[in-house]
């Protein structure tokens, strides 16, 4: 948004995982303020059915907050990664297959029980083996894992193989790769998922997995949003932010070829770009404001500095000129 003044598919998607997220929160929120958290047996038998209600509840924005962000990332690396058609369809494929298996937790955590109401004791009925819900997320969580994974691993190795600053590449690898956490947290919650089989302490056993919900989604979501963050970093902090330097001043001399800019998520109209075998994406020298302009790097000199191309004509203009007035200062002429 700071780079191109405007919204895109994936920020709308990140505000709504924002709503998303709030509204686990609250919901959980209010299943403590029931009780929830604590052993049933030191609960009200109408506090526990109001704590088991609201937690219940809680999963579908729960489930939805960490299944969303993952398409609003998907999106972020299509825009300035441009991986080839195959690898393109391919990441949408398992989105959508994701997706569906989120859904599908979502419809058996009220399907499991006949009615619904019988979960939280709000009616009589029967209910599954609650080891099918259970096995179910923790296929649903190994899965995610996986697939978080893949789309940090993904920018790492398209990072690594471009000759750029090492402060820049470390930077920007940790910010896309931000997966890598996330699939740690949702290791850890797939443990956890354990506990949901006690039907005897449900309140107290769902506490891990309601906090490790919640964060694995935050972390999705995070990973969504760093790395849009470095036109605003540059912004604050300057073009040295991630290892570049501008000139101080313009007396600095220029040795070396000039260079253009290197930009991420930018393709030239009258030229494509070259994709390697397995889908990967050569970056091209461009600088188009259309699209996010999140990578630059600029080649070095052989001095310490790094110049635009701007700043270097203006720096070559005005040795031009010193170098006029020095020839038509020497004696004799």
């Amino acid at each position: 948004m700071i780079s191109i003044g405007k919204l895109g598919s994936d920020d709308y998607i990140v505000v709504l995982c924002i709503l998303l997220s709030i509204s686990y929160v609250v919901l959980a929120g209010v299943a403590i303020s029931y009780g929830g958290g604590r052993h049933m047996a030191t609960l009200p038998p109408e506090n526990t059915s109001h704590a088991i209600y609201y937690t219940v509840v809680s999963f579908v924005p729960g489930v939805t907050s960490f299944t969303i962000p993952k398409f609003a990332v998907i999106i972020l690396l299509a825009k300035i990664l441009d991986p080839g058609p195959w690898h393109k369809r391919l990441m949408w494929l398992i989105s959508i297959l994701y997706l569906l298996m989120s859904a599908g937790m979502l419809v058996i955590n009220f399907a499991q029980c006949t009615p619904a109401a019988a979960q939280w004791g709000g009616a009589e009925g029967t209910c599954w083996d609650r080891r099918i819900t259970v096995d179910y997320a923790m296929a649903l969580g190994i899965c995610s894992a996986i697939f978080d994974f893949y789309l940090a691993l993904y920018p790492t190795i398209v990072l690594f193989r471009l000759q750029l600053n090492w402060k820049k590449k470390l930077a920007l690898s940790s910010s896309l790769g931000f997966g890598y956490c996330a699939c740690a947290i949702t290791c850890y919650k797939c443990y956890t998922l354990s506990g949901l089989l006690s039907l005897v302490d449900f309140t107290y056993a769902v506490d891990d997995v309601v906090l490790w919900t919640n964060i694995e989604g935050n972390c999705v979501l995070i990973g969504a949003c760093i790395p849009t963050l470095f036109p605003l970093v540059k912004k604050i902090f300057g073009a040295s932010a991630l290892g570049g330097s501008t000139p101080k001043n313009s007396n600095q001399k220029q040795s070396g070829p000039t260079s253009t800019i290197v930009t991420i998520g930018s393709v030239p109209k009258n030229k494509k770009r070259v994709k390697s075998a397995l889908g990967l994406s050569q970056l091209d020298t461009v600088n188009d404001d259309s699209k996010y302009i999140i990578l630059e790097e600029r080649s070095f000199h052989a001095s310490t500095t790094e110049l635009r191309a701007e700043d270097a004509a203006e720096l070559r203009k005005q040795e031009q000129q010193q170098q006029l007035a020095r020839a038509t200062s020497q004696p004799g002429w």
